[in-house]
């Protein structure tokens, strides 16, 4: 019995530990994003959103699911909260075009160091002659122009809409 009460308060002060937010950590509200294409969702998109100005060690992101929903969750000294920070934030958004393998996957593995990176440097190759998902100008916090602000205890929901952002 002595072992159960000794695992319990154990546990419980872990369970607690974990439970507190380090010092430093921002005020975060619910935040999702459905990213779509001319009326298309865009799944596995990778989604960052940034602080303006930047924060030192914070990372605020999700991927998006098959219906282009992305759910975001706010990563700050080792301790990770569902949200975004409350503040100004610009959001990028990175999804490279498929190019499947023309190799099979034992064909791949066989290979030798300079023959793989051969191939991967053709595969990059033909990568970057696919036209781009996502327009360039949302691949970096300071071009991207898809910005919110988001306020305290007021949940978000950023629709973005991939053609309004292409010239």
């Amino acid at each position: 019995m002595r072992a159960f009460h000794l695992s319990f308060f154990l546990f419980s002060i872990a369970f607690l530990g974990c439970s507190n937010v380090p010092d430093g950590f921002p005020k975060v509200v619910p935040c999702t994003a459905t990213i779509t294409d001319n009326g298309q969702p865009v799944s596995g998109a990778s989604v960052l959103v940034n602080t303006v100005p930047p924060t030192s060690g914070l990372t605020v992101s999700g991927d998006s699911d098959e219906q282009g929903k992305v759910v975001f969750t706010t990563i700050f000294s080792g301790h990770s909260v569902p949200g975004v920070p409350v503040g100004n934030l610009v959001m990028t958004i990175f999804k490279e075009p498929h190019v499947p393998d023309w190799k099979s996957a034992e064909e791949i593995e066989q290979m030798g160091y300079n023959e793989a990176m051969a191939y991967s440097a053709e595969k990059s190759a033909r990568r970057a002659r696919l036209p781009r998902i996502v327009p360039t100008a949302l691949n970096n916090p300071s071009t991207s122009p898809v910005t919110i602000e988001a306020v305290d205890k007021k949940p978000l929901d950023w629709q973005v809409k991939l053609e309004d952002y292409r010239k």
